[in-house]
């Protein structure tokens, strides 16, 4: 019988923070998903911001710093957008009620 993996994904699951654990625990309790395949979806739905860091971080080592922070502002500047859109919904019309 071959040796198991080093890394399997029980191991890489507790080895999480607590709290993570447990909140993708209720994730997965709530969506009737095993756990592997809810941490497999959040990480695929994360995959162009990592892509992005892996760039970026590569410039950098590579001593093209001038490239690497256009980049990470770039990618700083996309997510404060995208925290703005989150923190500040659209307002919503209070309807008036006739008497």
């Amino acid at each position: 019988m071959s040796p198991k993996p080093k890394n399997t994904p029980h191991r890489v699951l507790l080895s999480l923070p607590t709290d993570l654990y447990e909140t993708i625990s209720r994730v997965s309790a709530a969506m009737e998903k095993p756990r592997a395949e809810i941490i497999r979806d959040l990480l695929s739905e994360q995959q162009p911001i990592l892509e992005h860091m892996a760039t970026m971080l590569e410039q950098a080592k590579a001593g093209k710093l001038d490239q690497a922070m256009k980049g990470w502002k770039k990618m700083t500047g996309e997510a404060l957008k995208g925290l703005g859109v989150i923190m500040n919904p659209p307002d919503l019309k209070k309807s008036k009620l006739k008497s």
